[in-house]
């Protein structure tokens, strides 16, 4: 299956894979992932080498310390770049025995240090950019480092849109660290440019407030890249797109009685594991309980790329008791309000002719009440209708996405 799905027509990165399957036919998807990061990798260190040279060069010759931050901004870039492709071999290794989900966080962590460097380029900037103010001297700005940093913007606009297309293609949050940078690079060389434009016509120099604006801005975008990595890192809640991927492959079942308590771990961009409670008719057998979980579980690693495992919870759909007692259970929760909602509902017999109501409640994050508070009201609520009951409840705060539940 290609990389590049309906509506994404990049065409230098389609060339890249056609290219990498003809010469690697029997890659795996994962092996493929890598290979093809690695290619970014590397057309960015030689974009990135080549302009760093040239701006130096250009930077050198003019004195101007905004093409020479730019240009350093650039030898970033490089550094970037080799992080990049030591990041995508370490992502690519093999599960082993001390890491048996794989390597692919790796990832996050070198787009970590990518952000890191364009944060260390800016500060040294910054006050090199502050001495310029204090003690201007005047530019030779020609019509030829006009037209070369003209030309830097172009291959940084193709680096950008390069980086972006790759980086969603293969699902890379450093390759779209990268295009990030790339997008902050054509705002610094414009800057740039309207600062030597404006020395050259005008006479106007500015040349220090602009590479000033040029290393603040960098130093933000690279802030902004690590929190996006650390949140990767420690684990952020799935994008909403996700959640409704998953609900609707679960919605396609017609056999299961409903669905709740999904849980969604990512372990790199292609490792996913996760957890769903599914109900099914008390009824069944256990072997057939066990076949029709079989299958979603087989469905959701072909289609879906995910490793899911289902927990199987039995709905006794035909007990009176259990219908009656459920619905006064959910007049009393909408009673209480705060966006409360039930799932996971069970009658058990207890001692002396007693009663244990067990089912999970669904608690809003903004909920001001604590579990154990709401546990004493719910039961004191319950036994109004039915004194011989006891409670066993357990309160979820961090599943993902809504309830599917038939009781």
């Amino acid at each position: 299956m290609p990389f590049f799905e309906k509506g994404v027509d990049p065409m230098v990165a389609k060339s890249i894979e056609s290219l990498y399957d003809k010469r690697h036919p029997a890659a795996s998807e994962e092996k493929k992932r890598t290979g093809l990061g690695k290619v970014a990798g590397f057309v960015g260190l030689l974009s990135n080498i080549v302009l760093f040279g040239i701006k130096l060069a250009i930077g050198l010759f003019s004195g101007s310390i905004a093409i020479m931050a730019d240009a350093f901004n650039n030898l970033s870039d490089t550094a970037g770049s080799i992080v990049t492709l030591v990041g995508f071999r370490m992502a690519g290794m093999r599960a082993d025995r001390g890491h048996p989900y794989g390597h692919e966080r790796f990832e996050y962590i070198s787009g970590m240090l990518v952000s890191m460097l364009m944060i260390f380029a800016g500060l040294d900037f910054v006050q090199s950019s502050i001495e310029k103010i204090q003690h201007p001297t005047s530019d030779n700005i020609t019509i030829i480092v006009l037209l070369t940093l003209v030309a830097s913007i172009l291959i940084k606009l193709w680096q950008n849109f390069f980086y972006r297309e790759m980086g969603a293609a293969i699902q890379s949050d450093t390759l779209k660290t990268t295009a990030l940078d790339s997008q902050t690079d054509v705002v610094a060389t414009f800057a740039v440019l309207v600062s030597a434009s404006l020395s050259q016509f005008a006479h106007l120099n500015i040349d220090g407030w602009i590479g000033l604006f040029v290393a603040l801005y960098l130093i933000y975008e690279g802030v902004d890249s690590i929190r996006g990595s650390v949140n990767s890192l420690v684990g952020s809640r799935p994008s909403e797109d996700e959640v409704q991927k998953y609900t609707d492959q679960l919605a396609t079942y017609d056999d299961i009685l409903g669905f709740h308590d999904l849980l969604i771990h990512h372990y790199g961009p292609t490792q996913i594991f996760a957890t769903v409670h599914i109900e099914l008719d008390s009824r069944w057998s256990l072997d057939q309980a066990h076949e029709a979980i079989d299958k979603i579980e087989r469905d959701f690693q072909k289609k879906l790329g995910v490793e899911l495992v289902a927990h199987i919870d039995p709905i006794d759909i035909d007990d009176r008791l259990t219908a009656e007692m459920y619905e006064r259970l959910q007049t009393i929760i909408k009673s209480i309000g705060g966006g409360l909602h039930t799932h996971d509902f069970h009658i058990e017999h207890g001692p002396h002719h007693t009663r244990i109501v067990q089912f999970d409640v669904v608690v809003p994050d903004d909920y001001p009440e604590d579990d154990k508070t709401l546990n004493l009201r719910i039961l004191a609520d319950l036994r109004r209708y039915y004194p011989n009951v006891t409670t066993e409840i357990d309160f979820d705060h961090n599943y993902i996405g809504h309830d599917h539940t038939a009781l």
